[in-house]
């Protein structure tokens, strides 16, 4: 029944730690895939931010405003762990038969004498006489006890060394599950973005609109009647023409630099990108060895991230601090074409033969709205709808009685159509009840701040302007990236659908699972940030934060 036994015993310790489970710091808290760590590891080796990551399948688990102990005790086990000592297994353990002790001669067989010494070379016993024959010579030989004395220390130095090197181990191991971590976030960050790239292509918006106001130029020329009409239109016409000659060597240089990353073999650095873009924007092909179509089967996922990413490095910080003089300035494009629209002659649609090579607009900062290496996230991952103005409320901010500064907020009426307005009356005030004198309850460094609970600042009040009280969130499908802010659920007991009232969540990081994003800080994001470090362990701040003014701006 040992191996029984062992079994349970491996049941009652932590699978992190390896210590036994206890009704304290030891209890064992089940995560959402199943598997159970005690409390101690919840708090220190699992937590990451707002969640846990399970050492065994690496699934994440959501922590509440509680933290680690609001997860669930696993009562079985930890009532296993507390009377394990006193459970009978049903079988008596066979009785070993005793151990007849190993009878060893304590005599050299050749010459019949004690052997009292140890050969160190031979590792075996001598006696005096095999000590001075010539298979001995120049062996070290000592007595038993010496012997004994020496490889005992040696062997408790060995020890010593081999837990220290074992802590060093497990150190190390933590170092790279860390670091692990980080490439995990790094790679849902991107992902995050691209998806909202994929989803949000302002392209879409921008083609639309194009073929509107081709549509409009066409009536309005077959409705002309006089010269002056119709020289007004060739003028939009061409100034429209101008826009889409542009936009088009734009998305071409773009695509070319696209393909070029995608099919490369090699690694590019700054200098072969800085060549790389030059070649494309004189019209000659990138690399020579590189203009091929790489099959599928060829194609390295790793290197063609590396280089992405890289073209993220260099257009961020190489291209954004170059002058404009001759080569690439994607950050100055749109500015060029504000004081100059005649940048660029109209593309040969025709067949007119040019004589001089055109001059082509410098394109815009290539994936400027993915710059994921070197920034924090895009404070939207959501472009927003042209066609309406989002409105935008401030909320005037103090500290300890002192004015702190000013947070603007612009709020998505067109994609969360009900909490805006719900957001939007509270912060006038004009039913009476808002946010003004509202404090900020919640702080937790580098991740959010809560505020919203008019009623009793503590976050278990705050209902709605609606006649519910509370009501189902919007769902946007906005992601929870830094910058962004939510309605918070309500913290009441037997509310099991994920309702809202007043409370809202201004977001620093990256927090995936969160719903209900209605809008984005576009003013103030630092004056959040600073406020976030006011906040102990617990998240409870330690001055007294307060919203002195808040209200819509005209």
């Amino acid at each position: 029944m040992e191996p029984v036994a062992s079994e349970f015993e491996e049941l009652m310790v932590c699978g992190c730690c390896k210590q036994k489970f206890n009704d304290t710091d030891l209890s064992p808290k089940l995560l959402s895939c199943k598997h159970y760590f005690c409390l101690q590891c919840t708090r220190t080796s699992l937590v990451k931010g707002q969640e846990l990551y399970c050492v065994y399948c690496w699934k994440r688990t959501e922590l509440g405003d509680m933290g680690p102990e609001s997860l669930p005790t696993y009562t079985p086990v930890l009532c296993l762990a507390k009377n394990f000592s006193q459970l009978s297994l049903g079988m008596k353990p066979p009785e070993k038969a005793p151990v007849q002790p190993k009878v060893c001669s304590e005599n050299c067989h050749t010459h019949a004498m004690p052997l009292v010494l140890w050969c160190h070379t031979c590792c075996a016993p001598v006696c005096r006489a095999c000590a001075s024959t010539a298979e001995h010579v120049n062996h070290k030989v000592k007595s038993q006890a010496e012997a004994k004395e020496q490889l005992v220390a040696e062997m408790q130095i060995d020890l010593a060394s081999m837990n220290k090197m074992l802590s060093e181990i497990q150190r190390l191991a933590m170092q790279q599950r860390e670091f692990l971590l980080k490439i995990l976030e790094a790679c849902v960050t991107l992902k995050t973005h691209v998806e909202a790239d994929l989803t949000n292509n302002a392209s879409h918006f921008e083609i639309g609109e194009t073929r509107d106001l081709l549509a409009k130029l066409r009536l309005n020329l077959s409705m002309a009647e006089s010269l002056s009409d119709v020289h007004g239109i060739y003028s939009s016409v061409n100034v429209e023409k101008q826009r889409l000659q542009m936009r088009y060597h734009e998305m071409y240089l773009q695509c070319q630099l696209d393909d070029l990353i995608r099919n490369s073999s090699m690694v590019f650095d700054f200098q072969l990108l800085k060549q790389a873009l030059s070649s494309i924007h004189n019209g000659e092909g990138a690399f020579s060895g590189n203009s091929r179509v790489l099959p599928p089967s060829q194609q390295n996922p790793i290197l063609f991230l590396a280089n992405y990413c890289m073209s993220q490095l260099y257009s961020r910080h190489v291209l954004a601090k170059q002058p404009t003089n001759g080569m690439l300035d994607y950050h100055n494009h749109n500015h060029a074409l504000n004081h100059n629209q005649n940048v660029v002659p109209p593309i040969n649609y025709l067949g007119h033969a040019h004589n001089a090579q055109p001059m082509i607009a410098t394109p815009k900062n290539i994936y400027q709205d993915n710059n994921l290496m070197m920034q924090p996230m895009v404070p939207s991952p959501q472009i927003r709808n042209p066609s309406s103005m989002c409105p935008l409320y401030y909320f005037n901010v103090e500290v300890n009685g002192t004015q702190m500064g000013r947070i603007v907020i612009e709020v998505r009426a067109d994609v969360a159509p009900k909490m805006a307005k719900n957001f939007g009356v509270l912060t006038t005030g004009e039913a009476g009840m808002g946010y003004k004198g509202c404090q900020i309850f919640q702080c937790w460094e580098g991740e959010s701040v809560i505020t919203g609970d008019f009623e009793l600042n503590n976050g278990r009040g705050g209902r709605s302007i609606f006649e519910e009280s509370y009501f189902l969130p919007d769902d946007t499908k906005l992601v929870a990236s830094r910058g962004t802010v939510g309605m918070r659920r309500t913290q009441k007991r037997h509310d099991n659908l994920g309702m809202v009232g007043s409370q809202f969540r201004i977001i620093l990081q990256e927090m995936r699972g969160f719903t209900g994003i209605f809008g984005y800080v576009v003013e103030g994001l630092e004056l959040v940030e600073k406020i976030s470090t006011y906040g102990d362990t617990a998240g409870k701040p330690t001055k007294n934060i307060l919203i002195a003014k808040c209200g819509k701006l005209q």
